[in-house]
This record gives structure tokens, C-alpha cells and sequence, in this order.
């Protein structure tokens, strides 16, 4: 099979490298700030609840982004929207690297991150389902999801590394050059390409999104998957910090191990989103769903009650954690794909993207402020970290509770077996 784009060609490993490469070269910026959020509460004096609205600005600007670009790929070439995507992120992680030395500025600069990172998303799954057949499509959408989780790593393990050695300005300055990279890759290897011409859409955005049940179904499970996973990835680097402060490691020891074991987390991620597509082409989507979902939302109700104890518990908790959480990100974009027309998968993933990543948006804050409301500034400043977490993640874990139940609804609709050759 090769992808025609006119007078070129491109082989399908070719063309998922290209988008799976510049997405991990994107990605590489994305955790500078949350690996630093320990020194950055000190240097511009943050509570919990304004450090996580940053990160929370972020998943707003790229909810804002990703719906209106989500929308606009059934009326316009997907590939276009993502490569000017991929040029204006680069640009805004310089001015974010350069110019955010205050909360206000980090606030303002993440959300332009974050709006001009949401074309990088929706509109390349839409390429994937067009080119891509249901047999193979929840194996290249994990490799696809898979790639941002290696960027994610590979963001943590380098702040971690640049924080031992340089000051945090250096360390803004330096991850945010790899971006420069991810959007050069896909300009190499798409541009020129002939556009493909989207098929106009009809007038039944009603029948075919707003009343399809099983999609909306599919939709409630991925907003409850979104809320357990952008707050779990906001605070677990700073949650492994205060873990190995409360051992007696030396604050510098503490940011540098918590960025090299959040980064192996995501790397989990990387290897359970391309397993987790494989097996749900394979068993079916509603079932690996269910499964990644128990697994994560356990993780998530034990997780934060492990500080202070030994640290092989809160490793092999956390290595879980990381397995599942992401896990079943592609398979939630596969499985919607399978049950929408093709004419309206933009405007479905549009309106996915804007209650799951809404829902995701405010996780991160709604985290912060079960912290400030479980631990008090006196013990804070006494400890010199916060102990108490396991409400927080505790709280997480809740809300998820929605993805799986979902799911067990979808599976006794008949319009589940339009998933995954019928394996549901």
C-alpha cells in the first residue's frame, strides 16, 4: 500500500515515521516546566493551585486549538493545518523559553504553547484513519500516541539532567530548540505533496455526531481517561520529588531522580499505547479498554498513600501506573473512527476534543487545589515538601470510573461490532 498525494508517493512506514519523529522532537519542551515546578513554586512564589493553572492554561489554549482545527479538517487539507501547526509550537516554545520569568508570563506563554500545538493532534489522526484500514488502524494510532509518550520522556529525562548542571532559565532555552526539529522533519517529508481534497460535508452533524449514542459513549469514556491522565502527568514528577525528599535526599538529588523515573513512566506509555492498538485490533476495543482503564484507575487510588514509604512500592505502583494510563489513548481515536462516517470524523474528534480536553484542562488545577486543601502551608514549609497526596491522586481515580462503565454500555449496543473487524 502506498499513500498517493498526487504526483508522489509515500510508503506507509515512511509516512508514520515522519509524523511519529516530529511528534517526539515537539514533545521534548513539553514537561520543562512541570520537572521544574518544585523550584519554580520558590523562584515566583506559586501555590499548588496557581502552579497547576499553568498547566492548565496549556490544556486550555491546545483545547481551544485543537477544536476549531478538529472541526476545520473536514473542509480543509489535514496535512496543511499540521504543518503550519508544527512551525507556529516551535516559534511559541522559543518566546515561552525567552520570556516566561514570572507566573503571569508562564501562564500567558503555555496557553499560546498550547493553541498552537493542537493542529499537531486531531488533523494527524484523520490522516491515520484515511489511510490506515481497521485491522491495522489501532497499531499506527499507538505508535502515533506512543511517539508523544517517548517526547514526554525524553522531555523529563533531559530537565532533569539540564537542572543538575544549569539554571532553570538555561534549561527553558535549551529543550525548546528540539521543537525547531519536529517541525522541519514533517515539512521534509510532506511538503509538495499534492493536497487531498476533503469531501464536502452534509447537513447531518445531528444524526451522524450529536445523536449517535455509541460515539457519545466512546466520547465519555476518553473525557474520563483525559481527566485521570493530564493531571497524573502534571503532578507526578513533583509527587516523585516530595517521595524522595521525604527519604532525606538533597533537593537537587530529589529533581533529578523524580525527572529520571517520570521519564520512564512515559517511556511505559510508549510501549503500552503501539501493545494496547495491537491488541485491540486483535481482542477488540471495548475490552482493552476496560482492562488499561482498571488497571490505572487502581494505580490511581493507591498511588499518592506511598510517600514516605519504601521506594520499590511507589516504583512498581508507578511503573503500572505508567503501563496504563495512556494505554488506551489510541484506541479511544481508533474505536470513534470505526463509528462515525469518514465525512464527520473532524467534527466528531472536534466535539471529543472539547469535553475530553476541557474536562482535561481543568484536572491539573482541580489537583493543585485537593493539595492545598489536604496539606498546610506550616507543614509544607516545616517539611520542605508536601505529604499529603493520596486524596488528590484518590480524586483522579473517581472520575475515571466513568471510562470503563461507559464502555460496558457500548458493549451491549449491535453498533459496537462496527469496531474492530466486530470484535467490539
Amino acid at each position: 500500500m502506498m499513500f498517493n498525494f498526487g504526483q508522489r508517493t509515500v510508503p506507509p512506514h515512511i509516512f508514520l515515521l515522519g509524523i511519529c519523529s516530529a511528534r517526539i522532537f515537539l514533545y521534548l519542551c513539553l514537561q520543562n516546566y512541570t520537572a521544574l515546578i518544585p523550584v519554580l513554586q520558590k523562584e515566583w512564589q506559586m501555590s499548588n493551585t496557581a502552579a497547576g493553572s499553568v498547566v492548565s492554561a496549556y490544556q486550555t489554549g491546545f483545547l481551544i486549538s485543537m477544536v476549531a482545527l478538529a472541526a476545520l479538517s473536514d473542509w480543509v487539507s489535514p496535512k496543511k493545518v499540521f504543518l503550519y501547526s508544527c512551525l507556529s509550537f516551535a516559534a511559541s516554545s522559543l518566546l515561552f523559553a525567552c520570556f516566561a520569568r514570572s507566573y503571569l508570563s508562564a501562564f500567558l506563554l503555555r496557553g499560546l504553547m498550547g493553541l498552537c500545538l493542537g493542529g499537531t493532534y486531531t488533523p494527524v489522526l484523520k490522516l491515520i484513519s484515511e489511510n490506515f484500514s481497521s485491522a491495522h488502524r489501532g497499531r499506527a494510532m499507538g505508535f502515533f500516541i506512543g511517539a508523544g509518550s517517548l517526547g514526554h520522556a525524553g522531555s523529563l529525562a533531559a530537565t532533569g539532567w539540564l537542572a543538575a548542571r544549569y539554571d532553570w532559565q538555561t534549561v527553558f532555552f535549551l529543550t525548546s530548540l528540539a521543537p525547531i526539529l519536529g517541525a522541519v522533519i514533517p515539512l521534509w517529508i510532506l511538503w509538495g505533496l499534492a493536497e487531498r481534497k476533503p469531501e464536502p460535508q452534509g447537513k447531518r452533524v445531528k444524526k451522524e455526531v450529536l445523536a449517535n449514542r455509541p460515539a457519545l459513549l466512546m466520547i465519555a469514556g476518553y473525557s474520563a481517561h483525559t481527566w485521570e491522565l493530564e493531571a497524573q502527568r502534571a503532578w507526578t514528577p513533583a509527587f516523585l520529588v516530595a517521595c524522595y525528599l521525604a527519604l532525606g535526599l538533597t533537593r537537587d538529588q530529589a529533581l533529578q531522580s523524580g525527572a529520571v523515573f517520570s521519564s520512564v513512566m512515559y517511556i511505559m506509555g510508549v510501549v503500552s499505547t503501539s501493545a494496547a492498538g495491537y491488541w485491540s485490533d486483535r481482542w477488540g476495543r471495548t475490552a482493552v479498554i476496560i482492562a488499561m482503564m482498571a488497571i490505572s484507575i487502581s494505580c490511581s487510588f493507591s498511588f499518592g498513600w506511598l510517600i514516605g514509604g519504601p521506594i520499590m512500592w511507589v516504583m512498581i505502583v508507578g511503573l503500572a501506573y505508567g503501563f496504563a494510563v495512556i494505554a488506551e489513548s489510541a484506541v479511544y481515536s481508533s474505536g470513534l473512527s470505526e463509528l462515525v462516517s469518514p465525512n464527520y470524523l473532524g467534527t466528531a474528534l472536534a466535539l471529543r476534543a472539547l469535553i475530553g480536553f476541557g474536562i482535561g484542562a481543568v484536572a491539573p488545577t482541580a489537583f493543585g487545589l485537593v493539595l492545598d486543601l489536604t496539606n498546610s502551608a506550616e507543614t509544607q514549609r516545616a517539611l520542605g515538601f508536601l505529604p499529603n497526596w493520596g486524596w488528590a491522586f484518590c480524586m483522579l481515580g473517581a472520575v475515571a470510573l466513568v471510562g470503563p462503565l461507559a464502555m460496558w454500555k457500548l458493549r451491549s449496543m449491535p453498533e459496537s461490532r462496527m469496531m474492530a473487524g466486530g470484535k467490539q
